[in-house]
């Protein structure tokens, strides 16, 4: 009879965790359980048992399936915040925003005109190529659709003339750009071959150039 007793209060126990309390009052349930035997008690017992762990399974998936949804959404933050930077470097590169940063300025002085577009575009490539990310040509921003040529003694870039004082300056690493310039043999001692051609450098610590103009 206490064993009896003792199961019947396990299983009000296990009831207690709210799976059929909706179904019927905790008196209703103590008269059916006392109306059973024991062995129909254990196996109510071991039904119970089944139903909660499959409830704490389902809790244990749910949980899971939570950290996961966690998980990817920092995982698509961190996709959009990438996805954002490379808009921006793409946007600098493509000089439609303005640039700032340090790098170089170079100046070239010309007195018996003899520089030709051609010049100039070898000393644009040779500056990024050493990462050059943003040049200006006295003032003007270049991009992909720059060019430049020779008419009349005169050096033209997008079809605007340019003094015969030609000042470029490029934003990136500062060093690797001097050293591309001044290496010996490099652009700057080709340059200086020419009669009436001077050609300075130097290092800046910040520069500040403007968009692409359209």
């Amino acid at each position: 009879m206490l064993r009896a007793q003792v199961i019947i209060a396990v299983a009000l126990l296990l009831f207690g965790f709210g799976l059929v309390t909706q179904l019927i009052s905790r008196e209703q349930l103590s008269e059916r359980l006392t109306a059973q035997s024991e062995p129909d008690l254990i196996q109510i017992i071991d039904s119970l048992d089944a139903e909660i762990s499959s409830i704490r399974s389902e809790l244990t998936d749910q949980q899971v399936r939570l950290v996961g949804f966690e998980d990817n959404e920092t995982s698509n933050q961190a996709i959009i915040n990438r996805d954002k930077n490379e808009i921006a470097d793409l946007r600098l590169l493509l000089g439609v925003e303005g640039a700032e940063g340090p790098g170089i300025v170079i100046e070239i002085r010309d007195r018996q005109r003899l520089l030709t577009g051609f010049d100039l575009r070898q000393i644009i490539e040779e500056i990024r190529s050493s990462g050059a990310w943003a040049i200006a040509v006295n003032g003007r921003r270049l991009d992909e659709r720059t060019s430049f040529w020779r008419n009349s003694g005169s050096v033209y870039i997008d079809g605007l003339k340019l003094k015969p004082v030609f000042k470029i300056e490029a934003v990136g690493d500062a060093g690797l750009l001097y050293q591309a310039i001044t290496l010996p043999r490099g652009i700057r001692d080709k340059l200086g071959t020419f009669n009436g051609v001077s050609v300075s450098v130097r290092r800046q610590s910040r520069l500040r150039l403007s968009a692409v103009r359209q």
